[in-house]
């Protein structure tokens, strides 16, 4: 009984320890987007002696919660995705027309990057030391959701396409969101944003909205006008 308190009381201290270390951690790493969103120029590197200064730790105790500097500019890019993914999860879904999806989308996407360009701008850095890079995953795990999304929307349809058109979908979906977040990367990089926030997300979804409409109208596929929600009404008005 003695040995298992004593196990009880080491495994106690150990999950304490290991809570304590992950809020230290989310602590500094929240003291970094601060000092990048309010010091620095975007692109700029910032320091570590910043970072603790923010975050009220000293220097070296900075380094008991992170292997070294390339495991803490991996952490906080982890971070700036997580936070960027939250607000595009939040808009990816069966709600509106196809077109109203892509405009939410977008829209919120160009928003937050025009709000955050300088998290953006650190967490499209190459980190030193890695090759690891937390925006090309996030990329892909956002590709995936709208590949879904969009599974989801030909399923309903009941349409029918080619075994070539069904393996191309994913490198197509990665396509059209990488080439978003290129334009947005461009225009985020202008010392004045022009053209207005606004008028650039009208553009870029009536692009996106453009490629999709002739992908799948040389298809032979209609999208009607109509709420995704509605889609399955239509569809059986359709075939009955």
């Amino acid at each position: 009984m003695a040995g298992s308190s004593r196990d009880g009381t080491t495994d106690g201290r150990k999950r304490r320890w290991q809570q304590h270390n992950a809020e230290r951690r989310a602590a500094v790493i929240d003291a970094a987007l601060t000092v990048l969103s309010r010091e620095s120029e975007p692109g700029a590197d910032i320091s570590v002696q910043q970072i603790a200064d923010e975050s009220g730790v000293h220097r070296t105790v900075l380094y008991r919660y992170f292997e070294d500097r390339t495991d803490l500019d991996l952490a906080i890019q982890r971070e700036i995705c997580r936070r960027a993914g939250d607000v595009l999860l939040s808009t990816t879904t069966l709600e509106g027309t196809v077109k109203e999806i892509i405009h939410r989308v977008i829209g919120s996407y160009v928003t937050w990057g025009s709000d955050n360009i300088a998290l953006l701008r650190f967490a499209e850095k190459q980190v030193n030391g890695t090759t690891e890079r937390p925006l090309d995953d996030a990329i892909g795990q956002f590709a995936e959701q709208v590949e879904l999304l969009i599974g989801g929307i030909i399923a309903l349809l009941d349409v029918e396409i080619t075994d070539n058109d069904q393996d191309a979908l994913a490198p197509w979906v990665f396509l059209l969101v990488g080439g978003v977040m290129a334009a947005v990367r461009s225009w985020t990089s202008r010392d004045e944003l022009r053209p207005d926030t606004s008028t650039f997300i009208d553009l870029l979804a009536e692009v996106t909205w453009l490629q999709i409409d002739g992908l799948v109208t040389s298809r032979n596929i209609v999208l009607p006008d109509l709420p995704i929600e509605q889609l399955l009404t239509f569809t059986d008005a359709k075939e009955s």
